[in-house]
């Protein structure tokens, strides 16, 4: 890649990583839409894919809830699986121009559920009966389109869970499908030596993020973060559907 690009490209993990340690979520929402503007998206996904990993684990590792997220959501994570083949089978054939603008559209209703602060509730009986649909389509966009907060993040909101186990069980569940998503991305040949060493190098700027926003998570409120975050995905998520073909 063209050395603009790669400038482009970390300096999107790090502003990415800062908002994600500030705020619990967020990396591959920010800079996969920025990434995917500048680069074929079938050379985005597999680019963020360390450095996603990085972020996730780091944060898990700070909430220290790692064995109630495994023993109430083992069943949400283990549903994604097939859905990340379907996704990933589907992108491999149906190529650029599509996922675009399925990652522009979800960019777009992700950055409406934080405006509009939707609220949803959902019981245990719920729980149970939903987990399995909502694991196999976040595992579907995850392939597709690379991006894994839509519908995980508003289901587990819909559940009341207190903050740190909320982190704690949304970055499980990303670090899981970063890992099978690896290895489907090898075996469709979207990977490369080449975007595997830009890919360990941007773990550099990810981690110094993730610090960085660890440290002001405390300072600044919620919603400051929240408008941030909705504002730019909106311009961003307008921009992949206007640009896509």
């Amino acid at each position: 890649m063209e050395t603009k690009i790669l400038v482009i490209v970390y300096a999107s993990f790090f502003a990415a990583a800062f908002i994600k340690g500030a705020t619990g979520l967020g990396f591959v929402s920010l800079c996969l839409p920025v990434i995917s503007s500048f680069i074929d998206i079938r050379t985005a996904i597999p680019l963020v894919i360390l450095p996603s990993l990085l972020s996730n684990v780091m944060l898990i590792a700070e909430t220290k809830r790692f064995t109630e997220s495994m023993r109430r959501f083992w069943l949400l994570y283990l549903s994604a699986f097939p859905g990340l083949y379907a996704g990933i089978s589907l992108l491999h054939h149906a190529g650029n121009t599509p996922a675009k603008i399925v990652l522009g559209a979800v960019s777009i209703a992700y950055s409406i559920f934080l405006l509009f602060r939707i609220e949803l509730t959902i019981g245990r009986d719920v729980e149970r009966r939903i987990t399995i649909p909502v694991g196999l389509a976040n595992g579907f966009l995850n392939g597709f389109t690379g991006t894994q907060v839509m519908p995980i993040l508003p289901y587990l909101i819909a559940l009341d869970l207190d903050r740190r186990l909320l982190i704690s069980a949304i970055n499980l569940g990303f670090t899981f499908s970063t890992l099978v998503l690896l290895i489907f991305l090898n075996q469709f040949d979207f990977l490369s030596a080449g975007i595997l060493k830009s890919s360990i190098a941007g773990v550099v700027p990810v981690a110094v993020g993730i610090y960085l926003g660890g440290k002001v998570r405390h300072r600044l409120s919620d919603d400051r973060f929240r408008m941030a975050i909705l504002l730019i995905l909106m311009v961003i998520g307008i921009n992949l559907i206007i640009t896509s073909g």
